[in-house]
């Protein structure tokens, strides 16, 4: 009887091979060939789950986004403060450095592609609305009013892992608490 191969689980685990690749060897390093191998499967395995390079790159995005919202959300479950809940999604070690890599090459690539640009505004909407709803019931205001302080937050977060993805010695997690502390004392939070 032949082996019966999940395609969900088999798509993850090339999609988290492909994001490992990107995160250690840079976006052009990485090929098909170089994924299958991470992946241990064959070229015409990864062929056959995904059409292209970009497709690959799409689903490492979806598999980083997952875990650093899920990261962010366990956070706020735990009652931590604003603070700690977006730190939870910065990088700050070996797996929230690959996503923030990863992020990072998903984000300059959407810029040339459709596709890849409609995910990344679905992406980056939904952290909007999730950094506003956990402001607003924090801070016991409507949505509305949490709105554009959220685009403030998700921007200043998004300076924050790019630059301490790109250097993490300059970036220690103190010096990203400091920061996101003095954004959110801003606005009086």
């Amino acid at each position: 009887m032949p082996k019966v191969v999940d395609r969900a689980e088999r798509r993850a685990a090339i999609a988290a091979a492909a994001a490992a690749a990107i995160a250690e060897d840079g976006i052009e390093a990485v090929t098909m060939k170089g994924i299958a191998a991470r992946a241990h499967v064959t070229t015409g395995a990864v062929t056959h789950y995904f059409s292209d390079k970009d497709e690959v790159v799409l689903e490492a995005l979806l598999l980083v986004d997952t875990s650093m919202r899920a990261r962010f959300e366990a956070a706020l479950r735990r009652d931590d403060s604003i603070v700690d809940a977006l730190l939870a999604a910065l990088p700050h070690d070996t797996e929230s450095r690959r996503d923030w890599s990863v992020w990072r090459v998903f984000s300059d690539r959407a810029s040339r592609n459709e596709v890849l640009r409609s995910q990344f505004r679905e992406s980056t909407d939904a952290w909007l609305e999730a950094a506003a709803t956990a402001l607003a019931v924090r801070h016991g205001c409507s949505l509305e009013d949490e709105r554009l302080d959220a685009e403030v937050v998700v921007a200043t977060v998004d300076a924050i892992g790019d630059a301490a993805s790109v250097d993490p010695d300059s970036w220690p997690t103190s010096r990203q608490r400091a920061v996101l502390a003095r954004v959110l004392e801003a606005f009086g939070r």
